[in-house]
Formats: C-alpha cells, structure tokens, sequence
C-alpha cells in the first residue's frame, strides 16, 4: 500500500475511467470474446458465429460488473479483417462498453480500424497494440483514422526485467505511439507464465511511479501453461487464478486481462474484493474514491 511520486493520468473511454493511484477506481476488467478455438465461433475467417450464445456471454459479464462496480473493456479478437469488422460491429450494437480492436495480424487490425474510421463507433475502439514489432503502416493508419487510444505492449525477448521494458516503453514505444496520434495510452507489460506475474507487477509499479501512465498486464495468459491449474480443475483452477490475477493490484494495476469472458463472474469478485481492501486503505493515505459505485461499497 503506496503512493506514487508522479502525478497520475486519468482517461475516460465512453463511461470508463482508467488510471490513478491504488484504491481511487475500480479495476477495469478486460475479458476476451472470439478468440481463437472459442467454441461460439464456426468460421474464424468470415467471422461466423452463435449471436445469441455471445449475447448471453455479454450480458452476464454485464451483470456481474453491474454487481462489484469494477467497468469493462471487450477484448474483441479475431483473424482476418472481415471477420474482426464483423465481430466488432456485433459487439458495438451489443453493449456500450470501449471495444480492443485486438487480432495477431496486424492487416486484419488495421482493416478494422479503416472500417470505422469516422463512425460513431470510433471514439469506442482501443488499438491493440503498438508492441515492438510495430509497422509504420500500422501508425499511418492510427493518425489517418484518429484512433486516440491505444494498448501499448513494453515487453520483448530482450526487454524482460523491469529497467530493460521501462526503457524500452521510454525509447521506443511512446515515441512510436505518438507519431500515430494516439493520446491515451494503455501500457501492458507482458507476461510468461505464472512466477513472471511478480516481474510483470513490479514493472506496473516502477512504470506508474515514474511516468504516471494507466498499467496493467494480461495475467491470465499464463492460467492456461499451468498444468497445476488446468489439470486441478474447480475450484483450484479458479482459486490460483485469482491470486495471479489479483497481484498485480496491490502494485498499483489500473486494468486486468481476466482471459476468456467465460471467466467473468470468479473474476470480478476475485479482483472486486482485492479493490475494496486497496479503496479500505486508500483513506490512509489520503486518497478519496473516486466513483460512489466503487467495490469497496458494492461488495462489503
């Protein structure tokens, strides 16, 4: 439980708010639809798949957000441009959440983006992301269509301990970032599996004390390479999650990358409950909330 030296930058998405000191917000939850093998999806390349099973996904996830207070972004993911378009539009009239334009290729990322360019939906995407292998293409196209918020990826082979991804957010990413116009930047700092989470969290810490910016990490990407956790089943699975996805809170994370939206309801109250203790503390340290629907009110 701790202050940060510099000043901390705070954004809004649509009603989402993002950044600020521990405790203050509710941690945004970010879980993942059509992702790859994500069984609701019949043909990952046109992006064929059941509407109403992913409503229902939406809606629950909704539900459970409305229950804790923590808000969400939907990582909508997809491998080809059309089928990413077709997913992002689905969502967009689904919900009124911020949207990740999110796809490993980027020709199907920047498809979607040009797509929207100019919609009403625009204001709502968040590019995901500007990591080390970015393309000036890819910034063209981000200044081109005025996408304003973007995840920006600080972590590489050759960037791992916290000072190498610092240096490498500071030399390369920012100024990368910001030749694509983007204003609001969301930093991820990587993860490799579970024991790495501990590296990823000090990172979260050192990058909000020095330069202020909204942090978080996509935990959840090591749950699955954990025979442990796979292979232990409920609620072991669920119970050594929450401690991979809470950690990163308590060293100050604004955001958490909870996996498949499937995950949401073990995951906001994971995550709500770890945010009610740091709003508890926050008093402490002269800190007031920030939102009358903080956790700390709404699961205690």
């Amino acid at each position: 439980m701790f202050k940060f030296e510099s000043p901390q930058q705070v954004f809004r998405i649509g009603d989402v708010e993002i950044g600020g000191h521990p405790g203050q917000r509710p941690t945004v939850m970010v879980g993942s639809i059509f992702f790859q093998k994500h069984r609701i999806v019949s043909d990952p390349r046109k992006g064929i798949f059941d509407a109403e099973k992913a409503r229902a996904l939406l809606d629950r996830e909704a539900e459970v957000s409305k229950r804790t207070g923590n808000p969400r972004i939907i990582d909508v993911v997809g491998d080809t441009g059309e089928a990413l378009i077709r997913y992002l539009e689905f969502v967009a009239a689904s919900c009124d959440a911020p949207l990740l334009v999110d796809s490993s290729v980027p020709d199907a990322r920047i498809a979607a983006v040009r797509h929207f360019k100019s919609s009403h939906v625009l204001p709502r995407l968040i590019y995901n992301a500007i990591d080390p292998h970015f393309s000036e293409e890819e910034l063209a196209c981000l200044k081109e269509c005025g996408v304003k918020t973007a995840v920006v990826q600080a972590f590489s082979s050759r960037a791992v301990r916290p000072r190498d991804r610092i240096r490498l957010l500071e030399e390369e990413l920012l100024p990368a970032a910001r030749r694509g116009g983007v204003e609001n930047f969301i930093v991820d700092v990587g993860v490799l599996d579970i024991p790495s989470v501990s590296w990823a969290a000090q990172t979260i810490r050192e990058i909000k004390d020095r330069l202020g910016l909204a942090c978080g990490c996509a935990s959840a990407n090591a749950l699955y390479q954990c025979d442990f956790l796979r292979e232990g089943g409920r609620p072991v699975f669920e119970a050594g999650s929450a401690a991979v996805l809470t950690l990163p809170q308590s060293f100050g994370a604004d955001y958490v990358f909870y996996g498949p939206i499937r995950n949401a309801r073990w995951a906001y109250a994971a995550c709500g409950v770890m945010d009610a203790m740091l709003a508890y503390n926050s008093r402490n340290l002269g800190y007031r909330l920030a939102c009358d629907t903080h956790p700390l009110h709404q699961v205690m």
